[in-house]
């Protein structure tokens, strides 16, 4: 059996064969492919395909199969039932000359749409129904053309139309393009769906009536519905138009400056500078740090109550960060919990093997984990008394001082500052030269120059003091010795940690990790560096570690929730001035109304379950992003902090609502929904003309958390050809559930195997769909509380290509009124546009619009009961 994948690859590596022949392609019009019967598929097909390690089989020895075949079937031809022809001829043309293997092939498939004879593809990609030999369809005369309308046939036979609407049927319902009517010696050939918003049946078929014209035609049967023709999608190529490069454009191109940063109060930018410095900022300073990280460090503890996924998906964080095909590959928690409490031991032993075994310790956590926190807190807290004993050495690939040299060059002056600066070493004292290059004074004193020591001590002198200056001039090795004879002197190990080299390029990370590697084994030192998955596994690729043994060490998220009210509370008692505040000339900060807003948010998170939920989940568990969220409310120019601090000084509270908090981080600093600079992603977004398409990113949202599906896989993970074989059966086509599982990917909603992002088309080229998803907490969010809620709705309708004119027209007669009356139409009627589309779905077990709405009438409720009180509704 042929993966989806490695069929793809084939199809890549076959297109790239056929864009570099040069040969002409024959007269496809006529049945037999041209004068010779040349086959119309490139000769480099083959080739490709045999690079890539697969079997096919060749084109003559197909035809010769085929012309066996049809000398055994043909006497038989007008006593045959289904079954017989089935049995005796499709059955063998799909394998013995399509090359399609018996594993892919699955017959007598039942759903909804019918039972279809066959489906060849995993997931499928072509439908073939069987029909009576006995009884041949009427063919319009065509003059010996192969390619004949479908309505021509449809026309001039009653049979023939009944076959081709009812697998056409099939294919559309089934998201399968590829389709073929088989009545005996006739096939009908043709695309049960597209992409380019018209109807199949208004397109073309390849038609071969009788034995003699699918032999003589078989090269181009052959071209189309080979397993490696259909993966390239030749039939595509033959019968299908052209996709419709634009969609209606989005209201957003009718509405004025949309693009535009909303203007914000003196007051509101200074909040904003004054939460930033407090909540994000102040805590990395040197005078702060230490405090903070006593005050603000979450061990990773009980899961948190607030996530809308599974407990077995939170507790699996870090499950199949690793293929399966890789072998040996294992994870390892960086400090264990031991005896009910963690911290006791500041490294596990694992950590301490793979140190002895001169190899860096690899620590991986996801963006935002809080790796870099981890390493600090290990240093400076936890850690304390074994990194106080040590030679520590800390290098910020991430420092903007490191950014315009090389790696090695910004770590060896590092190396170098730490030894001199901070431990008070002279590196060019005549003490530390003559032990570290001891064995090169040795040789010196006792060669040839040694009659200089007698004849002439000056030049002897100068000679040895100029040997000692090109020894030194090798920085590397001078600073590597230096280390190792300090590290001697005083009993101490050399500790050097290797962080934040994920937010370099790729390149730069793959130097880190070399020099990690040989810092590790030639300067005996315990390395430490620091990854994201995705880094580790491109490293994996590209073959610098590929050789390196597949245990690492993963940094477990701290509870959320704790370390929210933690930073809250350090960052308020910085506000109330009880934590010393750094000055800055030149800069106007509202630190008490800052401290009066923190207490609010305090209060509100306490008592408002929902706050933390959208914080839990929207963050993804990412730490960084979660203070982000914070500070970015209390400085948003879309936020009426000043109305919200006159507020608390006069009652004395103020309760944050949900969707006041949402909207911040819906538009950010913006007037209107941005998409790629907000947390939340559009999720009724379309790449074709196909209005069902709305759904398709909810739908697969609601497979990866339907508790049906999760029993599939113990961690959450659905393979990608479940996955895709459902939406298929919803009536998606391949090309629709790539693009928007890519952009779920992209977005963070899905994650993958291996960690993948599949944020480039050339990475799906090379690569192909990972093999499996399983869904986020952004994902579950979007899903479940956000998607139906009117200020989401309200946000995304501007992003959203509205494939009914008579909508968008009615929508963009106030696209520019910005009143709260206006935003409750527009976000109505687009929830009856929503509305109406489902209308063309059934309800699935894992996803049904309607029931989703419900959840969030309340929001529409609270806008309405507002309105009634203006008098406007």
């Amino acid at each position: 059996m042929l993966p989806l994948q490695t069929g793809r690859a084939i199809a890549a590596a076959a297109h790239r064969a056929r864009a570099l022949s040069n040969t002409a392609a024959p007269d496809k019009s006529h049945p037999t492919g041209g004068a010779d019967s040349t086959p119309t598929f490139s000769p480099g097909l083959h080739s490709a395909i045999m690079e890539l390690g697969v079997n096919m089989i060749e084109y003559s020895v197909a035809l010769k199969n085929l012309q066996k075949l049809v000398e055994e079937f043909s006497p038989l031809g007008e006593l045959s039932n289904e079954a017989q022809t089935r049995f005796s001829f499709i059955d063998r043309v799909l394998e013995d000359c399509l090359g399609w293997e018996r594993t892919e092939i699955r017959v007598e498939v039942y759903e909804e749409s019918g039972r279809t004879d066959y489906e060849c593809g995993l997931p499928r990609q072509l439908i073939v129904e069987a029909k009576h030999a006995k009884d041949p369809f009427k063919i319009p005369p065509r003059r010996a053309k192969t390619k004949v309308k479908l309505e021509s046939l449809m026309a001039f036979d009653a049979a023939a139309d009944a076959a081709i609407r009812q697998v056409q049927q099939y294919g559309a319902s089934r998201g399968v393009g590829p389709v073929v009517v088989a009545n005996g010696p006739q096939f009908i050939i043709f695309l049960a769906s597209n992409l380019n918003g018209k109807s199949p049946l208004k397109g073309e078929a390849l038609v071969f009536d009788g034995y003699e014209e699918i032999v003589l035609g078989f090269n181009a049967i052959y071209e189309t519905l080979s397993k490696f023709g259909i993966e390239e999608r030749r039939l595509e190529d033959q019968l299908g138009e052209a996709i419709p490069s634009t969609l209606p454009s989005k209201l957003s191109a009718l509405c004025l400056n949309y693009f535009e940063h909303k203007y914000a109060s003196s007051f509101q930018e200074s909040l904003k500078n004054a939460a930033q410095l407090v909540i994000e900022d102040l805590g990395r300073t040197a005078e702060v740090e230490k405090e903070f990280l006593e005050q603000c460090y979450c061990e990773s503890g009980p899961l948190t109550q607030y996530s809308l996924v599974g407990k077995n998906l939170a507790a699996a964080r870090y499950a199949a960060l690793f293929s399966r095909s890789e072998l040996g590959s294992r994870i390892e928690p960086v400090n264990p919990k031991k005896g009910g409490k963690r911290g006791a031991e500041p490294f596990s032993e694992q950590v301490l093997q793979e140190a002895l075994a001169k190899r860096p310790v690899v620590l991986v956590g996801d963006v935002g984990v809080g790796k870099t926190t981890f390493l600090k807190h290990l240093m400076q807290v936890s850690g304390r008394e074994e990194f106080t004993n040590a030679i520590s050495i800390y290098f910020d690939l991430g420092n903007q001082a490191t950014l315009s040299r090389t790696p090695k060059d910004a770590f060896l002056e590092t190396v170098r500052d730490t030894l001199r600066d901070g431990l008070g070493m002279n590196l060019f004292g005549m003490s530390l030269m003559d032990v570290i290059y001891q064995r090169e004074l040795k040789d010196f004193d006792e060669g040839f120059a040694s009659i200089l020591k007698e004849t002439n001590p000056a030049q002897f002198t100068q000679e040895r003091v100029a040997l000692l200056r090109r020894l030194s001039e090798n920085t590397e090795t001078h600073l590597r010795l230096s280390l190792a004879h300090i590290s001697r002197v005083k009993k101490r190990q050399a500790i050097i940690v290797i962080d934040n080299a994920d937010q370099r390029s790729f390149d730069i990370q793959q130097e880190a990790f070399l020099i990690a590697q040989e810092l590790a084994s030639s300067w005996n030192a315990l390395v430490f560096i620091a990854l994201r998955p995705q880094t580790f596994h491109a490293s994996k690729r590209s073959g610098t570690l590929s050789a390196y043994p597949t245990k690492i060490f993963v940094i477990p998220p701290p509870k959320l929730e704790d370390a929210i009210e933690l930073r809250l509370k350090f960052a308020l008692q910085m506000a109330e001035g009880r934590i010393p505040i750094p000055s800055f000339s030149g800069i106007t900060l509202h630190i008490d109304s800052l401290a009066k807003l923190i207490s609010a948010l305090l209060r509100s998170l306490a008592r408002n379950r929902e706050l933390y939920e959208f914080i839990v989940n929207v963050s993804g568990g990412n730490v960084r992003l979660a203070v982000e969220l914070i500070s970015k409310y209390l400085g948003s120019p879309n936020v009426e902090s000043e109305r919200i601090v006159k507020l608390i000084s006069d009652q004395g509270y103020y309760d944050v609502p949900l969707h006041e908090f949402a909207k911040a981080s819906l538009l950010s600093e913006y007037s209107h929904y941005q998409e790629d600079s907000s947390v939340a992603t559009n999720v009724f977004s379309v790449f074709f003309r196909d209005r069902r398409e709305h759904f398709l990113s909810l739908m697969l949202l609601g497979y990866l958390s339907w508790e049906g599906a999760e029993t599939l896989q113990a961690d959450g993970f659905i393979s990608v050809t479940t996955l895709t074989q459902q939406m298929q059966s919803a009536g998606f086509h391949i090309d629709q559930i790539t693009s928007h599982v890519q952009k779920l990917t992209r977005r963070r909603l899905i994650e993958t195997t291996e960690r993948r992002l599949l944020d480039t088309g050339e990475e799906l080229k090379e690569r192909q769909l990972p093999e499996a998803f399983r869904i986020t907490s952004v994902g579950a969010y979007h899903l479940k509380k956000w998607c139906s809620d009117f200020g989401y709705l309200d946000a995304v309708v501007f992003d959203t290509h509205l494939l009914d004119d008579e909508i968008r027209s009615e929508l963009a007669a106030e696209v520019n009124d910005d009143r709260l009356l206006a935003r409750y139409r527009r976000a109505s009627k687009f929830r009856e546009y929503l509305d109406a589309t489902w209308l063309a779905f059934s309800p699935q077990p894992y996803f049904d619009w309607k029931s989703t709405r419900v959840a969030s009438q309340n929001s529409f409720v609270r806008v309405e009961r507002r309105l009634r009180d203006q008098g406007l509704l």
